[in-house]
């Protein structure tokens, strides 16, 4: 199975999805020096983090048996 959702009373990890895009364009823009130690730039807009999403994540869904949280 591929990036199963798991779920406990406080955490969920789940796949991502374009509903997520805001989320990704937030957090990966909002704290510079905590992008400074990640191995991707920041996105500066909803465009890039689409692409990040399709990038990062969407393209690891297709595959049989691959994780990303």
């Amino acid at each position: 199975m591929n990036t199963p959702k798991l779920e406990t009373n406080r955490l969920i990890l789940r796949k991502f999805n374009e509903n997520d895009l805001k989320s990704i364009l937030w957090h990966h823009s909002s704290d510079k020096e905590v992008n400074l130690y990640l191995p991707w730039f920041p996105v500066k807009n909803l465009k890039e983090a689409k692409d990040f999403y399709q990038e990062r994540y969407a393209s690891i869904y297709q595959k049989e048996q691959r994780y990303a949280y």
